[in-house]
């Protein structure tokens, strides 16, 4: 290579190292911030969840439940008169999960009072805790195992999964599902 190329080749290697560092930086930056948590997660563990599909998706992990079942919301109804009711299978599909050896706890808002599941849920030595009167429990998590959450706006009612139209969405992922375990477990601990 003659004398007269060098600086020609200098410069365009230095261009190409600028270039990438550039194109690094700039990538980096659309990542954080697409993702400013480190609880972030690859889209294709997120499946939506909406108005009915919510039943199957809720039947469908407790189902598999190995370990933990820990549910929080706003409320969790109980229907006497209505035994085959979509709110009522959950229910016992929560205490079959309970007999056969899961942890499962459910922490729901003191409001809930009438035709609420509690009872039932105790007397088959499920775990309540009622959130308390400083703070409305609102948040609707179903986590299972610290590996699985569904999460999103369903109430555990009639109208929550039977009527209404509801968004949500099932998270596989152990990072999330610590979060969001951890959040629940502080929650408990504090009533």
């Amino acid at each position: 290579m003659g004398e007269d190329n060098k600086p020609k080749v200098k410069l365009i290697l230095a261009g190409l190292l600028l270039g990438a560092l550039f194109g690094a930086s700039a990538y980096s930056a659309g990542v954080t911030h697409s993702c400013p948590s480190k609880h972030c997660i690859d889209s294709s563990k997120i499946t939506p969840v909406t108005d009915k599909a919510y039943f199957d998706a809720a039947c469908g992990l407790i189902k598999s439940a190995r370990k933990t079942i820990y549910v929080m919301a706003f409320e969790v109804k109980y229907y006497v008169k209505n035994p085959e009711s979509r709110q009522n299978k959950l229910v016992r599909e929560l205490i079959y999960a309970k007999e056969r050896g899961v942890e499962v706890r459910v922490l729901v808002d003191e409001y809930s009072k009438e035709n609420n599941a509690l009872d039932v849920l105790l007397e088959n030595g499920v775990d309540i805790k009622y959130d308390g009167q400083i703070q409305t429990t609102h948040a609707k998590l179903l986590i299972v195992d610290g590996e699985k959450i569904l999460l999103g706006s369903t109430n555990l009612s009639f109208f929550g999964l039977e009527k209404n139209h509801e968004a949500n969405i099932l998270v596989e992922d152990y990072k999330t599902a610590y979060y969001y375990t951890d959040y629940f477990n502080k929650i408990w601990d504090e009533t």
